[in-house]
């Protein structure tokens, strides 16, 4: 029983990101999430261990905001695919051109699918990040000056490779906010 409620812990999160895959991220979810204050470390956790143990009571580094997209493009290329992609793009857009937002710097992160080489996923997201950062400058008058682009590639996988679901997931671009 123990281990049938540890599975459904575990699938329900895929369930809801695989869902999340065929939504488009409205411009007032981004302001939400990557808006306000900058974010702060955790508490320190404090604990008692040997004399001289380094690290007791300090804190991680700040949680960077972030906002994870479906964006689809064609295959092999850096063209966006479909109606849906470009509805996106433009939320996206929007969103960081608002005033809200305005003050901030920004990555684009791309990410592929675990198919084909390191080496060429790695390019490969790079190129998609970039035709993203070119989108968003043309058309929504982002100052890109603010976006920095990287290419991680399949190292960042989300769900599993093993199926075409998995991999849809996993061909994401993430707005992350550089404070």
């Amino acid at each position: 029983m123990a281990l049938a409620a540890l599975a459904l812990f575990w699938s329900a999160p895929l369930a809801a990101q695989s869902q999340a895959a065929d939504q488009v991220v409205g411009k007032d979810e981004f302001i939400k999430t990557l808006g306000g204050q900058a974010p702060t470390a955790p508490a320190p956790m404090r604990f008692r261990g040997p004399a001289g143990v380094k690290g007791a009571g300090e804190a991680g580094p700040p949680v960077a905001k972030q906002v994870s997209v479906a964006i689809r493009f064609k295959y092999d290329s850096v063209e966006l695919a479909d109606e849906f992609s470009h509805r996106q793009v433009r939320e996206a857009g929007q969103a960081l051109s608002s005033p809200e937002l305005r003050a901030f710097g920004y990555e684009i992160g791309g990410h592929t699918d675990g198919v084909g080489s390191e080496e060429y996923n790695r390019a490969l997201s790079l190129r998609r990040a970039q035709a993203v950062k070119d989108a968003l400058c043309r058309g929504y008058k982002v100052d890109c000056g603010r976006l920095a682009v990287k290419g991680y590639g399949k190292g960042e996988p989300v769900a599993s490779n093993d199926d075409e679901a998995g991999r849809a997931l996993n061909r994401r671009v993430v707005f992350k906010r550089l404070d």
